[in-house]
This record gives C-alpha cells, sequence and structure tokens, in this order.
C-alpha cells in the first residue's frame, strides 16, 4: 500500500538524509475530538478532566505517525504541505515496515479513520484505572485491545474527512 506524508521542503529534505520519519505525540492533535469515543464511568472528575489525563498519559507512553491516502488534494497541500511549497512523499507502507503488527500497535492496514459527526458515547465502556494504566505493560495490542484502540485513536471528527488519514501507532 502506497501512503502520502505532506511536508515542508525543509522537513522533506531532512525525511530524504536521514531515512526516517517523525512521529507525533497525541496531546500535540488539534482535533478536539481525539480520544472522546471513551465510555468513562464512575468518574470522581468532569469526563473532559479524564480525557485529558488519558491523553497526557498516552502520550508519554505512544506515539502516532499520520498518514493520507491521497496526494493531490489541495485542501492538504493547503494546510500540510507549507501553503503549496512544500512536498509530499509517498511511502510503500510494506517496504517501510509500518504494516507489521508485531512492532505496531495500530499498523498501516488497521490505521484508517473514521470520521463522525458525534463522538460515540458508551459504545467503549472502559474504568478510568484501565485507561490510566495502558502502556504500564504490554497487553496494548491490537489482538488484546481492539475496540479499545479504534475508540480512541481512530475516530476523528467528520469534518476532517477530507484528510483521508491512516495511523501507525508505537511504543515511544
Amino acid at each position: 500500500m502506497i501512503l502520502y506524508k505532506y511536508v515542508s521542503f525543509e522537513a522533506a529534505l531532512t525525511i530524504l538524509k536521514t531515512k526516517s520519519l517523525g512521529f507525533s505525540h497525541l496531546e500535540d492533535f488539534n482535533d478536539p475530538f481525539e480520544c472522546t469515543g471513551f465510555g468513562f464511568y464512575d468518574l470522581d472528575v468532569p469526563t473532559s478532566v479524564a480525557i485529558g489525563a488519558f491523553r497526557n498519559q498516552f502520550s508519554r507512553k505512544y506515539v502516532i505517525l499520520s498518514l493520507t491516502r491521497t496526494a493531490l488534494n489541495p485542501l492538504m497541500w493547503s494546510h500540510y504541505g507549507d501553503s503549496y511549497k512544500g512536498v509530499v512523499i509517498g511511502i510503500d507502507t510494506c517496504k517501510a515496515g509500518f504494516e507489521d503488527g508485531d512492532q505496531f500497535i495500530i499498523p498501516s492496514t488497521k490505521g484508517e479513520l473514521r470520521y463522525l459527526k458525534t463522538a460515540p458515547k458508551q459504545a467503549n465502556v472502559a474504568s478510568v484505572e484501565k485507561l490510566m494504566s495502558v502502556g504500564n505493560s504490554n497487553i496494548l495490542n491490537w489482538d488484546n485491545e481492539e475496540v479499545l484502540i479504534k475508540y480512541g485513536l481512530l475516530y476523528k471528527m467528520q469534518e476532517w474527512a477530507y484528510e483521508e488519514e491512516v495511523r501507525i501507532v508505537k511504543k515511544y
């Protein structure tokens, strides 16, 4: 599968020189929808506080690479391609090793985002203790926690659908 990364010209030079791509922390993402698919229960704090705490906990333990299925989207060029002055890099996910389910919590083959009008409610009920323990062991993997991973990391607001995003997630 070929996926794409829009970057500035300078970032493209760095990627080509180092033959590596930078993964981001969840707390650096700007979609308020991120991590809202959890059905937190038995809370002594507002849900927004629990979501913020989980984002922070997750960001310290895992990192995300955001790619796209499209190389010719003008909005993507504007937002991520340095206002049309940047570069789009095609990545063969098989050759890059991004399809390896043993190396990645979300490999490229499982990382397609779903775009929704409203946040899913109570679809993935998990205790705060369980969510805060994410990363404290090796239990977070696709086979054991598929529902938790999908609701937590693979849903975004419908307004972002133009991105056609695919995520790859690994331990930090």
